[in-house]
C-alpha cells in the first residue's frame, strides 16, 4: 500500500480537524477557562483576570462620538460588568487622546454620577436625559 499524501491549500481545512460552525465558535470564546489553567495562571492569592472588551462604533465628529458612546454606556448601564464611568472617546489616528464621557465621581451613598464629562452644577445618580 503506497503512502497517502494529504494536501492543504492557504486557507483550507486542516486534515483530521473538524471544523465548528460559527455560532459554536462564540459560545466556545465565551466559555470561561478551566479551572486548572485560571488558577495555574493567576496564582493563588492573584485577583482573577479581567479583559476589557474595545467595541469600535464611528462618528464624523467627537460631539457625536460622545454622544453615541454615553447612549451606549447608559443603555447597557444595568449590566454589572459595563462601567459607564470608563467610556473614552478618541479620534481614529490619536486612540492614545481619549476623551471621557461621563463625570463617574462618587455621589453620597456609595454610587457614581451618571452625568456627561465636564457637566454643570452637582453630580447626579440619575441623568436627566
Amino acid at each position: 500500500m503506497s503512502p497517502v499524501r494529504l494536501l492543504r491549500t492557504i486557507g483550507g481545512p486542516v486534515p483530521g480537524k473538524r471544523r465548528r460552525p460559527p455560532n459554536q465558535i462564540a459560545d466556545r470564546v465565551l466559555d470561561p477557562l478551566p479551572r486548572d489553567v485560571a488558577s495555574a495562571s493567576s496564582g493563588r492569592d492573584a485577583p482573577a483576570p479581567r479583559y476589557v472588551i474595545h467595541l469600535p462604533a464611528t462618528s464624523a465628529d467627537l460631539a457625536g462620538a460622545v454622544d453615541l458612546a454615553y447612549a451606549l454606556a447608559r443603555s447597557l448601564g444595568f449590566l454589572s460588568q459595563i462601567e459607564a464611568g470608563e467610556a473614552t472617546v478618541c479620534a481614529e489616528d490619536a486612540p492614545h487622546v481619549r476623551h471621557r464621557v461621563c463625570c463617574d465621581l462618587l455621589v453620597p451613598g456609595g454610587r457614581r454620577c451618571a452625568l456627561r464629562a465636564g457637566h454643570d452644577g452637582r453630580c447626579a445618580e440619575e441623568s436627566p436625559d
